[in-house]
């Protein structure tokens, strides 16, 4: 080598500039070969982590833009949720309940005689149904019935038999249900 530096080239130079060569070659090559490759596989994964970002964060702006209406609609579903929940409560009610029922009755001029029936369950909800026979004239009888409807809990009326009348009375025989929301174990009851 030093030779080289004299001006003269000797084989033995030659291969020294090869091992060199050789040298860098394979050095380039591990280096394309193992991290490169590995960078680019890491990229690709960072790629696609941005584009889910970008995505996200497209979400968050819709979301966003749209807060104010999603807040609203939340509001309507929760009133109806309210309303639905004030008309068939979680809690038992149901002395309370016949009161009212009664109550109704004697303003609009009915004797009736309630007999509880068996309680059915599904998984959301109890149906408690009564035999009701209510005694008074057919007006008196169909405003009972009509008020029954309009009653702020729901009510079903099922199985109506209303039958002539004799002496200003008619006997009406039905169903009335209602119904109590179970609580599910997820809501802490």
């Amino acid at each position: 080598m030093i030779d080289a530096l004299k001006g003269t080239v000797t084989p033995k130079d030659w291969a020294f500039v090869g091992a060199v060569l050789f040298i860098t070659l394979f050095l380039m090559s591990m280096f394309m070969l193992f991290i490169r490759s590995g960078q680019e596989g890491r990229l690709e994964d960072l790629a696609g982590e941005i584009e889910e970002l970008e995505a996200n964060v497209e979400y968050a702006r819709e979301t966003r833009d749209n807060i104010e209406d999603l807040r609203e609609e939340t509001a309507q579903i929760q009133a109806l949720v309210d309303e639905f929940e004030r008309r068939l409560p979680a809690r038992r009610e149901i002395p309370q309940l016949m009161g009212e029922f009664e109550a109704l009755a004697r303003d609009v001029g009915v004797d009736v005689e309630l007999a509880q029936l068996s309680r059915v369950r599904d998984v959301r909800k109890e149906t408690i149904p009564y035999s009701v026979t209510a005694y008074g004239d057919f007006h008196q009888i169909v405003n009972f019935i009509n008020r029954l409807e309009r009653f702020e809990r729901y009510l079903k009326i099922s199985e109506l038999d209303i039958s002539e009348q004799l002496q200003g009375i008619c006997e009406a025989e039905f169903t009335l249900s209602t119904y109590r929301f179970l609580e599910s174990p997820q809501a802490g009851g």
